[in-house]
């Protein structure tokens, strides 16, 4: 199958949002920089309606322009990955691709990830953000949810931290796989779940002494009610995904919820908010 390559300028603040439009058409393959975003899709998938849609949404965000698009032969997507993607350590953690040897020292936990083409490498902001807050969080024994899971990367930090449980969810069919594959590659399958699908993937009485979401505003905002009925009190929740320009009206919403906000952090123009249900 051959490939269509298409490339962007876009600031890197909205490159989340935009990759969850082009997602809706088809588009799977991405690579992230400061000011331009690559996408790719199957050929016969560029057709005229999803052009059309793609002129839209460049009028949506600011100074957004495309630049080129390419014809690719089928290649070895994980060759690619492997050019850009290198370990890096984050906090406690020592977030190593499958084909890097790379030793964790003394006291780093290591997570070994192999992306394919889920979210959830470490490289981005909110992933580093949530991996470093973790660390302030006591996950013995504790089940945790982890809503969007992507590549499964805070579900399996989470274990490694103790933690008894943790169930992941998220509507991309791909990340189920990624993320079931990720678990077994660091040991935790077992005590991973990963689940494919939305909030409904949830039972009724299924509640989380901790609760992650790296997700983005209009998601988080939407689901609010929903993480923090299935915390139990006295639980943790952690939001992210958030760029400062976010915080007023999550800040806003969370004030109709019986949580506290016990934390902020902040990388480059994202932030995470801690919070603790009362």
């Amino acid at each position: 199958m051959n490939y269509i390559k298409l490339v962007f300028s876009l600031k890197d603040r909205y490159q989340e949002s935009f990759i969850a439009e082009l997602m809706e058409i088809d588009f799977y393959g991405f690579e992230q920089f400061d000011d331009r975003l690559i996408a790719y899709v199957e050929k016969p998938r560029y057709n005229d309606s999803n052009r059309e849609l793609i002129e839209q949404l460049i009028g949506v965000y600011p100074d957004a322009k495309f630049i080129e698009t390419e014809d690719i032969e089928e290649q070895n997507w994980n060759e690619e990955w492997e050019k850009t993607i290198q370990p890096q350590f984050i906090g406690q953690f020592l977030v190593r691709p499958t084909w890097s040897d790379l030793k964790p020292p003394k006291g780093q936990i290591l997570l070994e990830i192999d992306p394919k083409m889920a979210f959830g490498t470490g490289y981005h902001a909110t992933t580093k953000l949530i991996l470093n807050r973790l660390s302030s969080i006591d996950f013995k024994g504790k089940k945790v949810m982890d809503a969007g899971t992507g590549t499964g990367i805070l579900a399996i930090a989470a274990i490694k931290l103790g933690a008894k449980k943790a169930i992941g969810f998220d509507v991309d069919k791909w990340s189920e796989v990624n993320a079931t594959e990720n678990a077994l590659i660091n040991g935790v399958s077992e005590q991973v779940e990963i689940r494919f699908g939305s909030t409904e993937q949830i039972q009724d009485d299924e509640v989380f002494d901790v609760t992650l979401a790296n997700i983005n505003r209009n998601v988080i905002l939407e689901i609010i009610p929903f993480l923090v009925q299935h915390t139990r009190s006295g639980g943790d929740i952690c939001l992210t995904g958030l760029l400062d320009s976010d915080e007023e009206i999550i800040r806003e919403n969370l004030n109709e919820h019986p949580v506290e906000i016990i934390g902020k952090t902040r990388e480059e123009e994202w932030i995470l908010l801690h919070l603790k249900k009362q």
